[in-house]
């Protein structure tokens, strides 16, 4: 924990541990307190993929990761040049900010890449920060007054005063400069990557994937769809399109339980049709996705789109939104719609289970697009962002 001297740098006890690198490196710390545990959003995600690739990369930096106790990143074994601060408060925390500001103080980091939208308020050091999208400032009516207040002043000051900023997408980077008017040299899209496990599914084993829908109490064939309640992920208009239409086979909606949905289900008469699953472990998601028959995800707004990605390099047919940044990313690999049409939503389902030419063709595309995302390549993409703030040379970076 950060007590007397929030500034010692820890690692995994371990016999055989290398002595830490030496002060001559440029410093990067790297707040990764949002990786809590093996499941979770987008943020996560990218935060704990992006600094366990960029563990295994040859740089000239040393890195600090700021943690809370029991981050699972503490569990691993990490080259010398990796070491943690753990800290107390979490990531979104008002008291949180005032141990950052103590410990960047006293650690002094040439750079400070923040990989979330959680900047530090409190005094000023070098920042890179990763927006993943604005959805919290186009969609402010969704949010409260402090998160208006937090995102369209605090968040905006800090991305002007920014070294640079990274984005996941075209999209996002024209909303970041609309929005926030900042410089538009300073702003890098680097695009997220998707594990490989995506790619050597299960689904042909049938023993694993009945051993596997009898653990979560799924139906032999479903569609699939993954949202929560915020209302740009448009899970009602699913239900709604799904309901209204005449489908044999059950939705799945991977999701925490909302009776509003289960209401719409219930006035077509088919509540036992739709499934709520609230959890799915980080191994089983390239089967819950196989096992689908279709992936649906009419989303209004995204940043880059996570789901809809890793369905299709599963080989699963998607229909998605044609909307924000996913025609973007996911090209040909999807049978698109307008999320706002109900019955739009439905031909697009229909049209994935007729199994015809063009579901064939986005299943295809889907596979190999999915192989254009990979996370070293992120990682090297933000080790050249810092190189370039820091000014190293070229001939230094290898």
């Amino acid at each position: 924990m950060v007590q007397d001297n929030p500034v010692s740098t820890q690692r995994e006890p371990s016999p055989n541990q290398e002595p830490a690198p030496g002060p001559m490196q440029p410093c990067v710390a790297i707040d990764a307190r949002v990786v809590v545990g093996h499941h979770g959003h987008g943020i996560l995600r990218y935060t704990e993929e992006l600094v366990h690739h960029l563990a295994t990369l040859q740089s000239p930096l040393r890195f600090v990761l700021l943690v809370n106790a029991g981050s699972p990143l503490l569990g691993r074994k990490w080259p010398p040049n990796v070491s943690f601060v753990t800290m107390r408060a979490g990531w979104i925390s008002f008291w949180g900010q005032f141990e950052l500001a103590l410990v960047l103080a006293r650690l002094r980091p040439q750079l400070f890449h923040t990989p979330s939208f959680m900047v530090p308020i409190f005094g000023y050091w070098p920042l890179v920060t990763t927006i993943h999208d604005l959805n919290h400032v186009v969609l402010s009516e969704n949010y409260s007054l402090f998160h208006r207040i937090y995102y369209s002043v605090v968040l905006a000051r800090k991305v002007r005063q920014a070294e640079a900023v990274i984005t996941v997408s075209r999209f996002s980077r024209d909303q970041i400069l609309k929005f926030f008017k900042v410089s538009s040299n300073k702003v890098k899209v680097i695009y997220n990557g998707i594990d490989d496990h995506f790619f050597t599914s299960d689904a042909s084993d049938a023993s694993l994937v009945r051993a596997f829908r009898e653990r979560y109490e799924l139906p032999e064939r479903y569609i699939l769809s993954i949202g929560n309640r915020k209302p740009h992920k448009n899970v009602a208009r699913t239900v709604q399109a799904y309901c209204s239409g005449d489908f044999s086979d059950p939705l799945v909606l991977l999701s925490e339980f909302d009776p509003k949905l289960l209401a719409i289900a219930e006035r077509y008469g088919k509540k036992h049709m739709v499934h709520f699953l609230r959890f799915v472990s980080r191994q089983h998601f390239p089967l819950v996705y196989a096992s689908a028959r279709v992936f649906v995800f009419p989303s209004l707004y995204e940043g880059f789109g996570f789901p809809p990605l890793e369905a299709g390099a599963c080989g699963v047919p998607v229909v998605a939104s044609r909307r924000a940044s996913l025609p973007e990313v996911l090209k040909d690999g999807a049978i698109y719609v307008d999320p706002e049409d109900v019955m739009d939503i439905q031909r697009g389902l229909e049209l994935a289970l007729l199994d015809g030419d063009q579901t064939k063709s986005v299943v295809a595309c889907g596979r190999r697009n999915g192989r254009d995302y990979r996370w070293n390549k992120v990682a090297q993409e933000t080790l050249a962002v810092y190189l370039d703030v820091l000014g190293v040379r070229a001939d230094a970076r290898s």
